[in-house]
């Protein structure tokens, strides 16, 4: 993800009322999305035989948030025009991303026979093992993508987010390393890897790839995140330094007034200050608004912990 891309945090439900977000990364920001979404309906119920129009739908539905709509617009697609692989992998990517794994396993595999280089072959084959749940086989794939194309930091990039999930954060590391030898500016990459440093400790590294972010992306969800969360741990929490923390949250929360860890960020901006009661109350009135959101709860748990109510 260069600067030129835009990563977009959308707020899913899925088929069991459970409520999740996901990130969307968007290879453009779309421009006058209503007229084009009204053009591209009617045509394509004008020819639903066609599909080129149909797939432009399918990208700026994803591009909306629509992920459900999406998801039946690219199965269309598919089944109008069968050898398209980037179509299967962009529905299966999908489906993953709304926790249908077995669903995305199964379209990923089917992209398997239509694939002629031996590394895109070994990178789907990761993607499969990670919807099956087995991160020692994911990482072995990737590994042997990345080892066939060394210069395509899609490879290592997936390979560096797999070590994350097994909690290898120096191995993720140094996947994230090579993302970012290959293009500086990854915007997704430098997020990883912010994150690796902290876990391993290195936190001049994590400053100085922040820095780097809030040049390339000052206006984004999850760097604004980890800038707040950063001043609050730094306990720059009051005078003025507090009113500048406490208007990036703010910023955050416009940005996603859904997600659960935006409203954690405010939470502890109050336990940082002493304010036990605010805190608790942020979480615990996001768990009334959005009952069925399990990152709400653990948030709230890890808060109520936090002020030592236990029970």
């Amino acid at each position: 993800m260069s600067r030129n891309t835009e990563l977009r945090l959308v707020s899913l439900t899925g088929f069991s009322g459970v409520e999740l977000n996901a990130y969307l990364v968007l290879d453009e920001k779309p421009t006058r999305i209503d007229q084009k979404l009204k053009t591209l309906s009617e045509y394509v119920q004008r020819y639903p035989s066609g599909w080129k129009k149909r797939l432009e739908l399918a990208n700026l539905l994803y591009a909306m948030g629509y992920l459900e709509q999406a998801v039946e617009e690219y199965r269309q697609v598919i089944e109008r025009q069968q050898p398209l692989i980037d179509v299967r992998l962009q529905l299966a990517k999908l489906l993953q991303l709304m926790g249908q794994e077995a669903e995305a396993m199964v379209v990923y595999e089917s992209a398997l026979p239509l694939v002629r280089n031996e590394a895109s072959g070994q990178h789907i084959s990761g993607l499969i093992a990670v919807c099956r749940g087995d991160i020692q086989a994911a990482i072995l794939a990737f590994e042997s993508a990345a080892s066939l194309e060394t210069n395509n930091a899609a490879h290592w990039l997936a390979l560096g987010q797999v070590q994350v999930g097994r909690g290898d954060a120096v191995a993720a590391m140094l996947a994230f390393d090579r993302v970012l030898s290959l293009n500086p500016d990854d915007v997704v990459a430098l997020i990883d890897s912010y994150d690796a440093s902290q876990a391993v400790g290195n936190f001049r590294e994590a400053q100085g790839r922040l820095s780097r972010l809030l040049q390339l992306a000052p206006d984004d969800f999850r760097v604004l995140k980890r800038l707040a969360d950063t001043r609050c741990r730094m306990r720059l929490i009051s005078g003025e330094e507090g009113k500048q923390t406490k208007q990036i949250i703010s910023s955050v929360l416009r940005l996603a007034p859904d997600a659960a860890d935006a409203h954690e960020l405010l939470a502890y901006y109050h336990l940082f200050r002493g304010e036990w009661a605010k805190g608790v109350e942020v979480l615990e009135r996001f768990t009334e608004e959005h009952p069925n959101y399990p990152m709400g709860w653990y948030s709230y748990g890890r808060c109520l912990f936090h002020t030592g109510e236990y029970q």
